[in-house]
């Protein structure tokens, strides 16, 4: 009888142990992606480069590829659906006790959400300084963008390819 309750308790005890390692790992992808994308933005402002992507700082007041521009409640609107992309990226990330795929593409869109949200919040508009030195009527991004593209990407592939 004894060796049934240990047996229980180190269940208990690994499903604790993958819960915290599955929120450190949020928190970890969260932050690094956070922190490079400030980095790069901040390093943006020194550098202009080009080869096969340039570096040039551009602002942008509106969504992706400056939709919405010139409102003035663009910046309400963007925000308020940044807050809700990213309450539903942690809310569905914590649903399941084991790391699957779905989650990693979570996690990198609540941080590319994050990241271009505390720009908005903070600055009024969102730094963006990556483009494309093939096709220069393409419109800035910054990593986050890309952080977000991926997670999109991932989560579309892991959700067609579950059976």
């Amino acid at each position: 009888m004894p060796k049934k309750r240990t047996k229980t308790k180190s269940k208990k005890i690994k499903t604790k142990n993958n819960n915290v390692n599955k929120f450190f790992f949020f928190i970890a992808i969260v932050c690094f992606i956070f922190i490079l994308d400030r980095y790069t933005k901040y390093l943006s402002s020194f550098i202009q480069a080009c080869f096969i992507f340039c570096i040039k700082q551009s602002i942008n007041y509106g969504a992706a590829f400056s939709l919405l521009n010139n409102f003035g409640w663009t910046r309400i609107l963007l925000i308020t659906i940044a807050v809700f992309v990213m309450f539903f990226a942690a809310f569905f990330y914590f649903q399941n006790k084991k790391f699957t795929l779905i989650d990693f593409g979570l996690s990198l869109l609540f941080a590319g959400t994050l990241s271009n949200v505390f720009d908005r919040i903070y600055y009024g508009y969102v730094i963006d300084f990556i483009g494309f030195a093939f096709w220069p009527a393409f419109p800035a991004f910054n990593l986050a963008d890309i952080a977000n593209l991926v997670g999109v990407i991932i989560l579309i592939w892991a959700i067609i390819k579950k059976p």
